[in-house]
């Protein structure tokens, strides 16, 4: 009993001072930083699979401390705050094995508040309002501005017959749009990175044998047929709110239709994959088609993003799919 008490330690510290390399790679070499800060919480998430969740609290709290004496006690905090939290519960999920939509869904909702947790505390370490980031945003523009006039790329665009007038209308116009849509970009954030950190976590468990099986083909991924409701529910809004000059619906609606757009073009990709291996289409028409689409990138993405809209209602690819005893 002591032995593996011992044992079960020694892992800890063990995953403990992984998780905190992880840290301080990304710290020290910039570039690895945005992956880094992603993906630390796989050692924890081992650690809680192989031991349990007490485990594996201890040893994100150690890491947090040597973290701490390298980068500084804010720095830490506002990282753990945003992903130690996924790490838990993405090592709770794995070890009761839930299934993967319900573990991506639960991993985005908790990167979701993890991420609000971590620009709360931001606001309020750095006495920064809650409107500063919108206030950064609209400055920008008079960075923008300044900076081509000092670079001479005013003087070269008004050759061209834009004016600066008419750039900076279109820089803010910009800027009003990234407003706009600023809680559509958190939540697509947050989703990108639970879903980044489920596949990198999956991948390191099913290495070392903790994992018996992970997601299926790319091609056999499909939204539930309810998913087409957040769709419905972001058009109404959308256009209840411009008809009837409500603002916030209309905001609402369009977030909703931002964080969608996503996923339903990768569930529309994933139907075309599963058209073309169900077909047994040669590799020439693929890299054809690969091509044409590469060509019209926005009719490829409307096109995509529409499949992956009715896909989940009209469920071609089983429609596509032979009973069984019938043959192909």
């Amino acid at each position: 009993m002591a032995e593996g008490r011992v044992a079960s330690l020694a892992e800890g510290a063990l995953m403990a001072a992984l998780a905190a390399v992880l840290v301080l790679s990304g710290y020290f070499i910039p570039p690895l930083q945005l992956l880094t800060n992603i993906i630390w919480t796989v050692p924890i998430v081992v650690l809680v699979v192989r031991q349990n969740l007490r485990l594996g609290v201890m040893a994100t709290f150690i890491a947090g401390v040597v973290i701490a004496l390298f980068t500084g006690p804010v720095n830490t905090v506002l990282l753990f705050a945003q992903f130690a939290a996924l790490g838990l519960v993405y090592g709770y999920l794995f070890k009761i094995k839930a299934g993967a939509g319900r573990m991506i869904t639960m991993g985005a909702v908790v990167s979701l508040l993890s991420l609000l947790l971590s620009l709360a505390l931001t606001f309020k370490l750095t006495g920064m309002p809650a409107g500063g980031l919108i206030q950064q945003l609209e400055g920008t523009v008079n960075y923008a501005m300044d900076f081509y006039r000092r670079a001479g790329i005013l003087d070269h665009l008004a050759g061209q017959g834009l004016t600066p007038e008419q750039l900076q209308a279109s820089l803010e116009e910009m800027i009003n749009l990234l407003k706009l849509l600023l809680p559509g970009i958190l939540m697509t954030a947050s989703l990108l990175a639970a879903f980044i950190n489920y596949l990198v976590a999956e991948k390191v468990l099913r290495r070392l044998g903790l994992l018996a099986t992970g997601l299926p083909p790319f091609r056999l991924w499909q939204l539930p047929w309810y998913a087409v409701w957040g769709v419905i529910a972001g058009l109404g809004l959308w256009q209840l709110g411009d008809y009837y000059h409500l603002g916030l619906a209309s905001r609402m609606g369009l977030n909703i239709l931002y964080v969608y757009i996503p996923l339903l073009a990768s569930n529309g990709l994933a139907a075309i994959l599963f058209i073309l291996d169900r077909f047994k289409v040669t590799p020439f028409l693929k890299v054809a088609l690969v091509v044409a689409a590469l060509i019209n990138i926005p009719v490829t993405l409307i096109s995509l993003v529409t499949l992956g809209a009715f896909d989940p209602f009209f469920n071609y690819r089983r429609r596509l799919v032979p009973p069984p005893g019938k043959g192909e």
